[in-house]
């Protein structure tokens, strides 16, 4: 797989094979990215970009919407033979959504894997939403959080695999990154960045 960077701050993926995972997440975030904006975080990031290991969940922070945009997105969901895990009542899960709980949402009669949606919580989320960061690799278009806060976040996260995920990525970037945007989010996490 060849990473290419364009000026314009999106990445592209050449000869990248795509897995069942990234078909998961083709399919779900073509219906999410309908309805509000997201950026995804986490252990996925890290997998995208060739990190050979697992996961169960895609975590995704999503824009506060009103309680009738998240019936559009559920409905929509319901209907393409998606499930909510946390439950069936739209009004229930939003109040959930709303008291910064996340929901959990996977194909019909299935529980992994999952997209995680949630609101933003804090500043950082902010940050990643409103400076994600476009991934294409054939059909997979997808919004990540910015380089330099996936690997402070992984770093604060602190286990094993966390640690592993964000020397990996930064393995990969420590050429492309901002190293003063990565020292000033380790900062705000109160982790040490990486040497």
């Amino acid at each position: 797989m060849d990473i290419k960077f364009l000026h314009d701050g999106v990445i592209i993926l050449e000869n990248k094979t795509l897995n069942k995972l990234d078909e998961f997440v083709i399919d779900a975030i073509s219906i999410l990215e309908r309805y509000v904006e997201y950026v995804i975080v986490s252990g996925y990031v890290a997998i995208l970009f060739g990190r050979a290991r697992g996961t169960e969940d895609i975590d995704t922070i999503i824009s506060r919407i009103s309680f009738e945009r998240f019936k559009e997105i559920y409905d929509d969901f319901i209907s393409s033979n998606f499930e909510f895990l946390n439950g069936d009542d739209p009004q229930e899960l939003y109040e959930m959504l709303q008291e910064g709980l996340p929901l959990r949402i996977s194909k019909s009669g299935r529980i992994f894997p999952n997209l995680e949606i949630k609101f933003p919580k804090n500043e950082l989320h902010l940050i990643a939403l409103k400076e994600r960061i476009l991934v294409k690799a054939g059909q997979l278009n997808v919004y990540i959080s910015p380089i330099e806060l996936q690997i402070a976040y992984k770093l604060y996260l602190g286990s094993d695999r966390d640690y592993e995920d964000a020397y990996f990525l930064y393995e990969l970037f420590k050429d492309a990154i901002n190293k003063e945007k990565l020292e000033m989010f380790c900062r705000k996490l109160g982790v040490n960045p990486i040497e």
